[in-house]
């Protein structure tokens, strides 16, 4: 399900196994997958122990290897490292908002922000020196932000009830949301060594689309609340403050509908230029200044930050109050379960354009070591961006270069001696969540109508709507639920999945032999066995099939 950010486009290549020349195609609704903002579709979920059965572990590394050692220039490797920087920054920093969404945590988001900051900086090195995809990238992703985020503003909340100043909820928050990603990525290598990447993937189609419907509504909302100044909205308050609000929802929907019309990777880098040229051009032809501008509430004030090396300082373990923690066990373990997830269909998406099978529990546990010192380093939950990998792959990037040019980049915004959200307006923030939440909603409330049957449809409608009344977790837990007893009752819910039990997978010279399955219930819509057949197809003949632009 990642949250991705590169704008919608593909890219064919002329048929040369390596370097072969770039043109730019449209691929009508496969290029759905590709949104700047999007997570995978529907068609992407798949039985990933089917793809490795034609594979054996040393033939799979071997290719790898075989098409990553060549290399790029070293320039390419910048120079593309620059263009990921542009589009992956100006998000992470927007989910840095969404973490720490509360009004308590207004006057230190400079810090904070930085944090998030270093979190998708040490995500970058962790996935250029693992990963066994050379043009790997990896930040601080989408799917963990609800859970995050509801951590931090229950931290917030005991802490003041029981009287704490703001150093102890500072410390208590920051520390506990650092010990939650890397106990994390403990679970995903655990998950990864079991060999249990398959069975992560188990959770009802419908389910997951009703939770990414909601990722969309919070990132909105949370958008919405920058502009306004408020975490928590009401009527009135979004009516005194329209001024605000407004040009953020029509950045997002300028950002949306270019990256819709046009289709390109510059397309969202020129869209964020446009807006905030457009902002400080507003400010020369009125005279005003930055500091007016803040005083207008156009921008967030905040104490002013201090220097990079500072920005751990809020983590101080004499201060943490550790009985504000395990209240957040239950958050916690649906965080592990939804980052997995996402981990798994970011997996698969890159395999699909790989047109060859990967090893979902090794590249799970390898995010797992990236969120453990994420967390140990004081940061957040993070996984592949498989459009920004895709994006890489499909251009030629075969250097693990590419991806440190971009945490190169990624530090030099963290060290520079200024505060960056000093100079940025709230509606720019706005304008990115407003993008977001629209993609989302429009996907997983609408489009999906067209992919499931009725009664699937009806409970991805009713996840979105237990979620909001019972919480991420319970209405999660509500939805599958429902799903359970409309197969009970032998309601076209799609068909069971089967997952093969087999533990080895037959090496290239031995026959593929029957294998055991074990029927379990989660859905199967008609274009994900489509996708099935032709990755089969695919895997077996070994081949850059053109098939894949009609699939």
């Amino acid at each position: 399900e990642g949250c991705d950010y590169s704008s919608s486009f593909l890219y064919e290549d002329d048929g040369q196994e390596d370097g072969g020349h770039v043109h730019i195609i449209d691929h009508g609704d496969a290029t759905d997958m590709m949104h700047p903002y999007q997570p995978q579709s529907p068609a992407m979920t798949k039985d990933i122990s089917d793809s490795m059965d034609a594979y054996d572990e040393q033939e799979y590394f071997e290719e790898i290897h075989k098409e990553e050692e060549d290399g790029n220039p070293l320039y390419v490797s910048i120079l593309y490292g620059a263009i990921n920087c542009t589009i992956v920054i100006p998000v992470v920093m927007s989910f840095g908002n969404i973490i720490y969404r509360d009004d308590a945590f207004v006057p230190y988001m400079p810090v904070l922000i930085k944090l998030t900051l270093v979190s998708g900086f040490v995500h970058q090195i962790c996935f250029s020196s693992l990963s066994s995809l050379k043009f790997a990238v990896g930040s601080v992703q989408d799917a963990g932000l609800i859970f995050l985020s509801s951590m931090a503003a229950d931290m917030a909340a005991y802490c003041r009830e029981y009287g704490y100043d703001d150093e102890a909820m500072l410390a208590t928050t920051t520390v506990g949301l650092g010990l939650a990603a890397a106990l994390l990525g403990v679970g995903l290598v655990v998950v990864g060594k079991l060999g249990l990447a398959g069975y992560v993937q188990l959770l009802p189609t419908c389910v997951v689309a009703g939770y990414l419907a909601y990722i969309g509504w919070f990132v909105g909302y949370s958008g919405i609340g920058i502009m306004v100044g408020a975490s928590s909205l009401t009527l009135e308050l979004l009516v005194q403050n329209i001024v605000y609000v407004l040009p953020g929802v029509a950045g997002g929907i300028f950002i949306y509908a270019s990256v819709q019309k046009f289709r390109h990777v510059v397309v969202l880098p020129l869209c964020i230029t446009f807006l905030l040229l457009a902002f400080y051009i507003g400010l020369v032809v009125t005279g005003s200044s930055i500091d007016q501008a803040t005083e207008n509430g156009w921008i967030r004030k905040t104490e002013k930050a201090p220097v990079w090396y500072h920005s751990w300082d809020y983590l101080r373990l004499d201060q943490v109050v550790w009985s504000a923690l395990p209240q957040l066990w239950l958050t916690w373990s649906g965080m592990l379960f939804v980052v997995a997830l996402s981990s798994s269909l970011d997996v698969a998406a890159i395999e699909l354009e790989m047109k060859r099978p990967l090893d979902y529990n090794r590249e799970l546990s390898m995010v797992g070591i990236s969120n453990f010192v994420s967390g140990m380093t004081g940061g957040y939950t993070g996984s592949y961006i498989f459009s920004q990998s895709i994006f890489s792959l499909r251009i030629g990037i075969r250097s693990r270069m590419a991806g440190f040019a971009l945490a190169f980049f990624q530090l030099v915004i963290i060290v520079v001696p200024f505060p960056v959200l000093s100079y940025v307006p709230n509606f720019f923030y706005g304008s990115l969540l407003s993008m977001i939440c629209m993609d989302l909603m429009y996907e997983w409330l609408w489009e999906f109508r067209t992919k499931v049957t009725v009664a699937e449809y009806i409970i991805a409608l009713s996840t979105f709507g237990l979620i909001h009344a019972l919480g991420v977790e319970y209405g999660i837990l509500g939805g599958v639920a429902i799903y359970i007893l409309c197969r009970r009752l032998n309601v076209n819910v799609g068909e069971l999945k089967q997952i093969p039990t087999q533990e080895d997978h037959p090496t290239s010279n031995e026959a593929v032999p029957a294998q055991e399955t074990l029927n379990l219930p989660i859905d199967v819509p008609a274009e994900i066995k489509e996708y099935k057949e032709e990755t089969e197809r695919l895997m077996t003949n070994r081949t850059k099939a053109d098939s894949y632009n009609s699939f």
